[in-house]
């Protein structure tokens, strides 16, 4: 993990004051390859990102390198009859899906720019971000076709759950979970500082 590796964590108010200034632009860093396609496209994003914003429980954490941000991750607690599982076309079991506003969190993005991929840095994010969360389990969508991100969470002990298409614009990703608390992997004293 890279030792000056550093964390801001941002609330609703504070996300949209660096929504154009930091979190469209690391979006846009590590989108490259989709971002022509209308469904990836920066607009949407940030109309994504809004939109979460008014989740309970958002919360983002961006990660700083020699003051430089390099990657984020954000997600919100699933409130009750939240539309997020609606989208599964495959099956799964009776109350699976059931949803109290403190059972799941949705782990809606994790992104690191190239340069720093590979050496740690959203493993670091992902473990940040999760750590401390009162719900009994997180959920994401990764794409099909994102080889790396799918062996990545695999490793990290999130399990595939089934298929899920959460817009009719969408394609189809991977739904997965993990139970949470997550253990804590790192703590050493090597463990990377955090900002307020």
């Amino acid at each position: 993990m890279p030792p000056s590796l550093t964390y801001t964590r941002h609330d609703p108010t504070s996300t949209e004051q660096i929504m154009t200034s930091v979190i469209v632009p690391l979006y846009e860093a590590t989108h490259a390859e989709v971002i022509s396609d209308p469904f990836y496209s920066s607009d949407r994003f940030a109309e994504r990102v809004r939109g979460y914003l008014r989740a309970p429980g958002f919360e983002i954490v961006i990660a700083y390198i020699d003051g430089q941000p390099v990657g984020q991750a954000f997600g919100y607690a699933l409130p009750p009859g939240a539309r997020w599982w609606q989208g599964l076309t495959t099956p799964v079991p009776d109350g699976f899906t059931t949803e109290t506003g403190t059972r799941t969190f949705a782990f809606n993005e994790l992104m690191v720019v190239p340069q720093w991929q590979g050496q740690g840095v959203a493993h670091a994010l992902h473990d940040e971000l999760l750590h401390g969360r009162k719900e009994e389990r997180a959920t994401l969508l990764v794409r099909e076709n994102n080889e790396s991100a799918q062996a990545a969470y695999a490793r990290w002990g999130w399990q595939k759950i089934g298929k899920l298409r959460p817009y009719e614009d969408a394609p189809h990703f991977d739904a997965m979970v993990i139970p949470l608390p997550l253990l804590r992997r790192r703590q050493s004293a090597a463990e990377p500082s955090k900002s307020p």
